[in-house]
């Protein structure tokens, strides 16, 4: 079983102010993890809310 997934550090870091990327919630640990951290050491401010019924965890930045 093949799966194309997206990288979680190159796509937060890709991001500009007010864009939303959206990750399977089976990441949620570290997507939660990666926002954090790339928060402090790059200043932004990321927001992540996750979608039980679409199984999802979303990630916008918000600064």
């Amino acid at each position: 079983m093949t799966e194309n997934s997206i990288k979680i550090r190159p796509t937060l870091t890709e991001m500009e102010i007010g864009d939303t990327c959206y990750f399977p919630v089976r990441k949620m640990k570290s997507v939660r993890a990666q926002a954090s951290e790339l928060g402090v050491i790059l200043d932004r401010k990321y927001k992540t809310r996750t979608n039980r019924q679409d199984r999802t965890i979303s990630v916008t930045r918000t600064a």
